[in-house]
Formats: C-alpha cells, structure tokens, sequence
C-alpha cells in the first residue's frame, strides 16, 4: 500500500455581511475616482467585485457597467453646475461611447473568462504606464 499526501483545498467563503462590505467599498472607490479623474471607476470596481465580492469575472464587468452609468450622469450633474463641462464635445463623444457600450456588451457575452482577464489586465497595465509617463 502506498503512501498518499491528500491536500484539501477550500475556498473562504465571504459572509454576507462580508460581501456587503465589500460592495459599499467598491463604490466608494468607483465614486471617489469618476469624481475626481471623471471615469476610470470601473478599473477598480471590477477587481474589488471579482476578489473580495466573491462574483464571476464577467458578472463583476457586467455590475461594473451597471454601477458606472448612473455614477456618470451624477458626476455630469457636479460637473455642469461647477461649469466645467464642454457640451459641444460631449454629445459627440457619447455617441461613441453609447454605441462602444453596446459592441462591448456583445462581446462580454461571447469572449471566454481567460481571455477577458487578459484583455483587462493588459489594458489596467497600459493606462498606468500611460498616466506615469
């Protein structure tokens, strides 16, 4: 009879209080970030949703989505009555963003969990280097 070294491994479970602590968290870096830059909220939504709120990669990018649209017309709000915002160039670069949301969303559907965290990484990595340099 041979020896055999059984290693069991378990995966934490997060209480529910837990989760919510995580969820109230993650907004509060989304609002604090679109607040302050005007977007980039949804870079730390989805890593705080995906490790510390226990959801599926594609489930906390999809959340991230949700979260992030009305958290962008308040800080429009903020931003219009400051008078900081350029409407003339708004409208435009919303039909692009609307019509982006809406090819992402497809494509959030039909690329596989590996290659979304990749793509996600590569572009978290890129903006980093960009905002240092």
């Amino acid at each position: 009879m041979r020896n055999s070294f059984v290693v069991s491994h378990t995966i934490p479970v997060m209480t529910k209080k837990g989760r919510k602590t995580a969820y109230f968290i993650s907004g509060i870096l989304a609002g604090a970030a679109n607040g302050l830059i005007g977007g980039g909220g949804g870079m730390l939504v989805v890593p705080c949703l995906s490790r510390f709120g226990m959801l599926e990669e594609k489930e906390a990018h999809a959340t991230a989505i949700a979260v992030m649209t009305p958290l962008s017309f308040l800080s429009v709000l903020v931003y219009t009555v400051k008078g900081v915002s350029d409407f003339s160039v708004a409208w435009k670069v919303s039909v692009g963003v609307v019509l982006g949301g809406l090819i992402g969303a497809v494509l959030l559907k039909k690329v596989s969990r590996k290659m979304l965290t990749i793509v996600f990484y590569a572009i978290m990595i890129y903006a980093g280097i960009r905002s240092v340099l």
